[in-house]
């Protein structure tokens, strides 16, 4: 308690941020660009001068100088604008294949702006990898993933994972810039999970900044999956597919306006397992259409910051407030077998505050499901997340998460357990309709660019929550609780640099099983 109180009063350094960029007068006129893509490792400079990074480079394919170009939000010719720089900094930052992206301005002879836009590629292929063991049972996943084939910056990506003796495969494409359009987005999908099959493919062209002044899209979505009912097991199958346009009310640098509309059809047949006897029919096809409006408004006002979640990146985090309403409706057609009305409403806000070397980051949402009148599924969440740097190297991180449901289907009870923050219990061990989830972490970032590779770290944790049915009540018991310690490291010339946690949780409350540690290697910090 006494090192949480000093941590908590330490205020000596504030949060690493990127300095403040000199503003050139406004009304200037572009008049070069000059794309400077840089390898990962730089074999020029003596400590990366070795044999092993200069075999990485030659493994690795640089990103091309089109695919830079294509994310520019600017071309020779237009005025200078401060704010459309650090915009598409950030955009260049947000793909998979870039570590680092900064654009320099100078003025020239001639009194108009030179630019050079210098991206430094990361290692593009990634190990999937993870392991749990709780209860006697071991849970792994592992697979492959390339985010930046041929330098062209589209990826692929294979896993496989098994939890006890349930085993799950996917496959996935993604290429941003389809056919070479700019910000024109494909991307294809298919799983395959105990009990279920899964199929996905979309097209969009979303909005790719703060003055793009439309978007639009469309997906096809095919599901198969075993559905039980009291007349017998089925095979529930499902389509769904539909376009989407948005249109933005104003285009700023400083805040978006945005209006979505959007129209999913869904198609759902029942057939009944091989093997079951058939006593009564499958329960009725399913046919909606759902005609989607949405919208967001939201403040611009990012900052840029060093070790919240990352280690040695730059990470891009809004400040602004933001609120994204959104309602589908899919009225009663009898002539095309629709004999019931659904509304699907929704809203969702977030805000963040800063001050001196704290950041306080809030969100929360709201959505329902209305059918032929009743209401049903009605999810409340509330999240907070607080970081406080103390000293350079350490970040003391809080969580706390609340969930509120009301009527909720029985396949959509909320979960709690080692995949959503509480270490050492199951993946998903308690489940109904509250949720509870308290996080402390005390992050340490002990080394960077060990070996020009990884940034290693520690952290030591402390975990409580609960779910359960709001029926029976809550009893002081059911809220379980764990500690912890664990390792954390990430390669530092990826881009994500999102660490491995391999974390080990002793368990404060009965887990269940016969002892009361738990072992995981998971990707991605715990909240």
């Amino acid at each position: 308690m006494r090192a949480l109180t000093l941590l908590l009063c330490l205020h000596a350094t504030a949060l690493a941020a990127s300095p403040a960029k000199p503003r050139l007068p406004a009304g200037l006129v572009i008049a070069s660009i000059k794309i400077e893509s840089h390898e990962v490792f730089d074999t020029s400079a003596p400590p990366e001068n070795k044999k092993l990074y200069k075999l990485a480079n030659d493994l690795h394919i640089r990103t091309r100088d089109a695919v830079i170009e294509r994310e520019l939000l600017f071309e020779v010719g237009d005025t200078y604008d401060q704010a459309l720089i650090e915009e598409t900094e950030r955009a260049l930052r947000g793909l998979s294949f870039i570590r680092r992206a900064k654009i320099e301005a100078t003025v020239n002879d001639l009194g108009s702006v030179d630019l050079i836009v210098r991206t430094y590629d990361s290692w593009s292929l990634e190990v999937i990898a993870g392991f749990k063991r709780s209860g006697g049972v071991d849970g792994f996943n592992g697979g492959l993933a390339e985010h930046n084939i041929l330098g062209e910056g589209k990826g692929a990506g294979v896993e496989y994972s098994r939890n006890g003796p349930s085993a799950s495969e996917s496959l996935s494409y993604q290429d941003p810039q389809f056919l070479h359009h700019k910000h024109l987005q494909f991307a294809a999908a298919a799983a395959s999970n105990p009990g279920s099959k899964n199929f996905a493919l979309t097209l969009n062209r979303p909005f790719a900044s703060s003055i793009s002044p439309y978007s639009y899209g469309g997906l096809l979505t095919y599901n198969v999956s075993d559905f039980a009912a009291p007349t017998g097991l089925y095979s529930k199958s499902i389509i769904e597919a539909g376009p989407n346009f948005g249109v933005a009310v104003a285009t700023s640098t400083e805040r978006t306006r945005r209006v979505t509309l959007g129209f999913l059809a869904h198609h759902a047949d029942y057939m009944l397992k091989q093997g079951q006897p058939s006593l009564v029919p499958p329960p009725p096809r399913e046919q909606w259409g759902f005609f989607q409006l949405g919208g967001d408004w939201e403040e611009l006002d990012f900052m840029t910051v060093r070790r919240i979640n990352k280690f040695t990146h730059d990470e891009d985090i809004n400040m602004g407030f933001g609120i994204i309403p959104a309602v589908a409706w899919a009225p009663e057609v009898r002539a095309l077998g629709i004999t019931g009305a659904q509304v699907l409403p929704s809203i969702s806000a977030h805000k963040g505050f800063t001050w001196g070397d704290q950041l306080l980051l809030l969100s929360s949402g709201y959505s329902s499901k209305y059918v032929d009148g009743g209401n049903s599924n009605r999810l409340a969440s509330f999240n907070a997340v607080y970081y406080l740097r103390g000293f350079k190297y350490q970040t003391l991180a809080f969580h706390c998460g609340l969930d509120l449901a009301w009527h909720l289907d029985p396949i959509s009870q909320l979960s709690l357990g080692e995949v959503n923050g509480l270490r050492g219990y199951g993946l998903s061990e308690f489940s109904g309709d509250r949720r509870f989830l308290f996080n402390i972490e005390d992050r340490i970032f002990v080394w960077d660019e060990l070996f020009r590779l990884f940034d290693v770290g520690a952290v030591a944790f402390f975990d409580s929550g609960y779910a359960g049915q709001s029926s029976t009540g809550i009893r002081p018991h059911d809220l379980k609780s764990s500690v912890g310690l664990g390792f954390r490291g990430a390669p530092s010339r990826s881009s994500g640099n999102n660490p491995l946690r391999i974390d080990m949780a002793y368990a404060l409350s009965d887990n269940k099983t016969s002892s009361r540690w738990s072992l995981s290697i998971l990707a991605g910090q715990a909240f």
